[in-house]
């Protein structure tokens, strides 16, 4: 279970960072305001999402192993 939860979290991390990357790219190297908005908005969706289906792996794997066990 310990490992299944390193597992997620350094894949947390490593969308988190893509992400951020990507909007200081966007901010860094566009003229329009509004493309760092809608990157902004994009990263927040991605980031919710990856993190829901994070907690569903997490969890399933919670329910068929226990942390004392592994």
């Amino acid at each position: 279970m310990t490992s299944v939860t390193g597992w997620v979290l350094r894949t947390w991390l490593k969308i988190t960072l893509a992400l951020g990357l990507g909007v200081l790219g966007v901010w860094l190297f566009t003229d329009k305001p509004g493309y760092t908005v809608v990157a902004v908005i994009v990263a927040g969706i991605v980031e919710v999402w990856s993190v829901k289906a994070l907690a569903k792996e997490w969890a399933y794997e919670a329910r068929t192993a226990w942390w004392w066990t592994t």
